[in-house]
């Protein structure tokens, strides 16, 4: 994992990465960097340019969820709905055809870092050096010293 001082965002999304159930409504209230993080993270998983059908914008949320997205204590649909809330996927009159908009400001920062990375190779990756790490501190404590019981 290498320029992580040259991206804050993509420092982020692997410290998040790691978690697990984040609330989005949480991250929004309270830690607006990184639901900004999470959100952009979602929404780059679309192809600026192109229409998706309901179905297509639920598999993909679906998808990513289970991966790079794992860290969400959330469903495809309240995803859905958050990523249009937030006008970072927008969808027609009748709610058939959905596509990535252009981005509130606030993303757009956050899009760019992301958008050209593999985000789920990243996810995988720092999960798993953070089970390695945790592996090792369980190595480490249970090799410790322990005092010898007292006597009768």
């Amino acid at each position: 994992m290498t320029g992580t001082e040259s991206n804050p965002f993509l420092a982020a999304f692997r410290r998040l990465a790691i978690t697990q159930g984040l609330l989005p409504g949480a991250l929004q209230s309270g830690r607006q960097f990184d639901f900004v993080v999470v959100t952009a993270a979602a929404i780059v998983a679309f192809t600026p340019g192109r229409d998706y059908s309901e179905r297509e914008v639920n598999a993909i949320l679906e998808d990513w969820l289970a991966g790079p997205g794992a860290m969400l204590a959330t469903d495809h649909v309240e995803l859905r709905r958050l990523l249009i809330d937030c006008r970072l996927l927008a969808r027609d009159g009748y709610g058939r055809r959905y596509g990535r908009t252009g981005a509130p400001e606030d993303w757009r920062e956050a899009m760019d870092a992301l958008g050209s990375v593999d985000l789920v190779a990243e996810a995988a990756l720092a999960r798993k050096r953070d089970g390695e790490a945790r592996a090792h501190r369980k190595a480490q404590w249970e090799k410790r010293p322990r005092p010898e019981p007292a006597g009768p």
